[in-house]
């Protein structure tokens, strides 16, 4: 299973600070997208020129015109750009057809999806490479957020897969059980007293 951080941060100086700390630890490293929207696509660039053995995911979101959304990030040095599982089919297809003119990847992200197992296999039919069960920010807030029916969906589509919205040291070993390709963490990592160490630690939870 490989490790992501999520650096959900605002500034390229901020990024390429965290992203130096934790290099070594990750497999993949995302730019959130209050980054993206904060710096613009200049940090996808600047990170990748720091880290160009990093997979580099470019957390953009996309819900319309998805092969034009993809191709700027791609051309901006992303390995790896993301479109939300509620975008019309044609525009995760069209991000799919930029993936492949770059011969990079498309991440299909399930945050605000109702029926998360249905949809997976959809967009994993038009070409995703892997799908994220994703609860973001404000539903891990909500009273009651559990993990565990991210990992459940995770388990019952049977795509490749990656989950975030809660990953942490206590949580990642239910993560890997799951059979997740991807571990996401974010505020574990970013949040940390000593982010280098909290990356560390999650990496050698990985079996």
């Amino acid at each position: 299973m490989k490790l992501q951080v999520a650096m959900d941060l605002l500034t390229v100086q901020d990024a390429l600070e965290l992203a130096g700390k934790v290099a070594e630890y990750v497999d993949i490293i995302e730019l959130g997208t209050p980054l993206i929207k904060a710096a613009g696509l200049s940090a996808v660039t600047a990170v990748k020129a720091a880290h160009p053995d990093k997979i580099v995911f470019a957390d953009m979101k996309t819900m319309d015109a998805g092969e034009l959304e993809a191709d700027i990030a791609f051309k901006a040095g992303a390995d790896l750009v993301s479109v939300l599982g509620s975008a019309d089919d044609s525009t995760i297809a069209g991000a799919v057809k930029a993936g492949q003119a770059h011969n990079k990847g498309i991440v299909v992200d399930l945050i605000g999806v109702t029926d998360k197992v249905t949809r997976a296999k959809e967009a994993r039919a038009l070409g995703a490479k892997f799908v994220e069960f994703h609860a973001g920010l404000d539903e891990q807030a909500r009273p009651g957020y559990d993990l565990n029916g991210l990992l459940s969906a995770g388990e019952e589509a049977r795509v490749p897969f990656s989950v975030a919205g809660g990953v942490n040291l206590r949580s990642i070993e239910a993560v890997q059980r799951a059979g997740a390709d991807v571990a996401v963490a974010g505020g574990a990592i970013y949040s940390a007293a000593d982010p280098a160490l909290a990356a560390k630690e999650l990496r050698a939870a990985i079996i």
